[in-house]
């Protein structure tokens, strides 16, 4: 047990930098770029205010069908699938790719307090990005039916165990891929394909699920009389999605009652069992799927000499730069699956939705159908923002971690690392573009021109996102991180150039809402295209001097 705790302990020390962050705050060093993150959460606020006054109205529309709990199971879903999806990416980059592991493997302790350790590192990373989802379904509820405490207990317990069974689910299937995908030469390759493909067979699994049992409740002979009999008949009926959502929802919902008390032990029983199935199945699993990581991180280390003289071939400076950036998204599958996944994963969802037939996307079709120029800006504004989510350029130093002294000892002039990482960044861009254009493509029919408009706006306003997220990663880069995904996905960086992004998109967007029907279409689209370039090229000046000033800084 002292080894576990000690195991834990230490995982999260060097996950969450606390120490880092102490010392810092003793030795009165840096406190600025602390501060930032506080004022980055801040920017957030107008968006998650708006996101909540919308689940007020929401929670009303369910009240009036007395159907108040699938409001609670909307909450328990949408945060157990997004813990879910992008827990498969913290488990592989977690268990397989850390660089403790070369350390930890040697010593005598189990796989299973290894994965234990690291499990709950995890957990405590899911709550900070599922706790904000999951909380205002909660509180809404409780405030709106004046809840007792024995309901606010039940939300606590509901809230500790969300993110259990998810990424129980998650781990297994992560150790099944790495024991069965661990062929000599092509693990990496295998295992991003699997990955993928599992990721969309669990989307299409849940959207079909959930437009089987929609049509099963709607096209019921006594469904009105049934929705009236029993306020559970939705939660019970599109629940069988993810039974666990369906269990939390229904605790909470009937918490002064005996379905209240059996549902609360089913969701937290069912939790820890699961938790400890997958703590006894990772002694089997678990390093069969990891000695083959630790084999070829040796052997990459031996060939680099013998394949050395193949890539020596001269090139320009910031496409060679742009090549390098490329190569570590797609060779590292961790890298790969936040960047191009980031960019893709919301299209193929939208894209999912309409090929399963949902009817909901119906109005939103016949909408948007005679109003082509709003969807161009639609269009361009998500590829915009996707600028930032990708998280490419906001981690393009920090991604260089402990070998960041090379890039600062090469003659390479700074518009050349900018120019090379901007391109690394469009690259992935135009990935997502083109399928979020084919996605819109189910929604409404295109013609060329809005095609091209969208494409070319929407790469264009990428620009100013990678620079303005390069500039934030210059100035308070990652780079001490034991395994990839601390930087891209547990880095602050990306979480503050999440929020500077909202301001800049959202400052567009009311720009053009207070243009759209008093300025020509063609208007709109110039005035556009000039802030997107004059931004660029502030953000560009600012970027090369922060980096000639840092390369020289930094140690």
């Amino acid at each position: 047990m002292n080894k576990l705790i000690s195991l834990i302990r230490t995982d999260l020390n060097i996950t969450f930098g606390l120490s880092s962050i102490i010392h810092g705050f003793k030795a009165k060093k840096k406190i600025w770029q602390l501060l930032i993150i506080p004022l980055a959460l801040l920017s957030l606020i107008p968006s998650y205010v708006l996101l909540i006054r919308g689940l007020w109205s929401f929670y009303d529309a369910f009240s009036q069908i007395g159907q108040q709990s699938y409001f609670l199971l909307m909450g328990f879903l949408a945060s157990q699938l997004m813990v879910f999806f992008f827990g498969l990416m913290y488990v592989m980059s977690k268990y397989y790719f850390s660089n403790d592991l070369n350390h930890l493997v040697p010593l005598p302790i189990k796989p299973s307090q290894i994965l234990t350790s690291k499990f709950v590192t995890i957990m405590v990373s899911e709550y900070l990005t599922s706790m904000p989802i999951f909380l205002p379904f909660a509180i809404i509820f409780g405030l709106k039916t004046n809840a007792g405490l024995l309901y606010w207990l039940y939300a606590v317990l509901g809230a500790i165990f969300l993110p259990v069974i998810p990424l129980v689910i998650s781990s297994l299937a992560i150790m099944i891929l790495m024991k069965y995908t661990n062929i000599k030469g092509k693990r990496d390759q295998l295992r991003i394909i699997a990955a993928g493909g599992f990721m969309i067979f669990a989307i299409w699994f849940q959207l079909k699920i959930q437009q089987i049992s929609q049509k099963a409740i709607l096209e019921g002979e006594n469904f009105m009389f049934n929705l009236a009999r029993d306020a559970n008949l939705l939660v019970r009926s599109l629940g069988v999605a993810f039974p666990p959502s369906m269990w939390g929802a229904l605790s909470l919902a009937n918490y002064d009652s005996f379905l209240g008390l059996t549902n609360i032990l089913l969701y937290s029983v069912v939790s820890i069992i699961s938790f400890v199935l997958m703590i006894i199945a990772s002694e089997k699993l678990f390093f069969d799927g990891l000695i083959g990581n630790i084999e070829v991180s040796a052997s990459k280390h031996r060939n680099i000499n013998k394949n050395l003289d193949k890539t020596m071939v001269a090139t320009r400076p910031y496409l060679a730069i742009a090549r390098k950036e490329v190569k570590m998204l797609f060779k590292t599958p961790i890298y790969l699956m936040n960047s191009v996944g980031g960019v893709i994963i919301v299209p193929i969802i939208l894209a999912m939705s309409l090929v399963t037939g949902e009817a909901s996307m119906e109005p939103i079709s016949q909408f948007l159908y005679g109003n082509t120029d709003l969807v161009v800006i639609i269009g361009v504004g998500m590829i915009g923002i996707l600028g930032m989510l990708n998280s490419v350029g906001v981690t393009t130093f920090s991604r260089e971690g402990s070998n960041f002294w090379i890039m600062r000892t090469l003659p390479i002039k700074a518009e050349d690392q900018i120019l090379g990482r901007l391109l690394a960044s469009l690259f992935i861009q135009v990935i997502g573009a083109l399928v979020l254009i084919v996605s819109i493509f189910f929604v409404i029919k295109l013609n060329i021109l809005s095609i091209i408009l969208i494409l070319l706006l929407g790469l264009l306003a990428s620009i100013p996102m990678t620079l303005l997220g390069m500039i934030i990663d210059i100035i308070r880069p990652m780079l001490t991180w034991t395994n990839p995904q601390q930087a891209m996905k547990q880095n602050f960086n990306v979480l503050i150039g999440m929020g500077l992004g909202t301001i800049y998109v959202g400052t567009l967007f009311f720009l053009i809402k207070f243009m759209f029907d008093k300025v020509d279409m063609f208007i709109i689209y110039l005035i556009l295209m000039g802030i997107l370039i004059i931004s660029s090229i502030l953000f560009f000046k600012v970027l090369m001097s922060l980096i000639e000033k840092r390369f020289r800084e930094l140690e």
